[in-house]
């Protein structure tokens, strides 16, 4: 069985978000093929995630969502395919600013970043494309708008 690990000290998620993170996890994990795996989520804030945009992408400017692939040799034990690191603040502003449902934003961004982790990126037009359809139907199974339009 797949599962979402996550830590929301800092936002305090209800039961139901967190509930619908990990069904939309668990659904992207099986469609990709993952069985026994699982993911770590911390929601941060916009000073703890700048400092990781800092750190590892030399970007010294807060963002949405960071992943970690992990790549270490205790994956094929531990089965933990990485850390997502999503800013509550960041999300928040930014569903406002795009006139967007704020836990629909952050459902979007969990999608994001798993794709990531999972091996898509939008380096070009057609790798973005692949992950935004992607995002765009798992995001649909749980009656979440296309986060594109």
């Amino acid at each position: 069985m797949n599962s979402l690990n996550i830590n929301d000290t800092y936002a305090k998620l209800s039961s139901e978000v967190r509930d619908k993170l990990s069904i939309i996890a668990s659904n992207i994990l099986n469609k990709e093929g993952s069985k026994l795996s699982s993911v770590n989520l911390k929601i941060v804030t916009n000073k703890e995630i700048a400092e990781l945009n800092k750190i590892f992408r030399g970007k010294d400017s807060p963002t949405n969502v960071l992943s970690f692939t992990n790549d270490d040799i205790s994956k094929n034990v531990t089965n933990s395919l990485g850390d997502i690191a999503i800013s509550y603040e960041f999300v928040e502003v930014e569903a406002v600013k795009q006139g967007k449902n704020i836990s629909d934003h952050l459902m979007h961004m969990l999608a994001h970043g798993l794709y990531h982790i999972l091996g898509y990126n939008h380096e070009n037009e057609a790798e973005a494309s692949i992950m935004e359809e992607k995002e765009i139907l798992i995001l649909d199974e749980q009656k979440i708008k296309n986060p594109y339009l």
